[in-house]
């Protein structure tokens, strides 16, 4: 069957589709930010991905990779923060004292 992005119906059900998934996405985020190993792990994830680091750009190809790098990063980040927002906080907060711990 030939999708008809003028026919109602068709929209309806894709339009239904999508929002089934992105809710089930953002469950399966919430999940895995409920557990502390979770957060650590995404947090790990960040972290490679030079998210917050403050210069990308090296003046040769390697700018291209580190871009693509930060941006599987910003689409994490967006991935948090659109299921559970405080828990980016609270991975960061984790950081913060694990580093001062040592």
């Amino acid at each position: 069957m030939v999708d008809d992005f003028t026919d109602p119906q068709q929209h309806r059900k894709r339009t239904k589709a999508h929002k089934i998934r992105l809710a089930r996405e953002r469950e399966d985020i919430s999940r895995v930010l409920a557990s502390p190993e979770g957060k650590r792990v995404l947090w790990r994830i960040l972290d490679q991905s030079k998210l917050l680091a403050p210069d990308m750009f090296t003046g040769d190809s390697t700018t291209f990779h580190n871009l693509g790098k930060r941006d599987l990063g910003l689409w994490l980040y967006n991935e948090i923060m659109g299921s559970d927002p405080k828990a980016f906080l609270a991975m960061m907060d984790a950081q913060l004292k694990e580093q001062l711990d040592g």
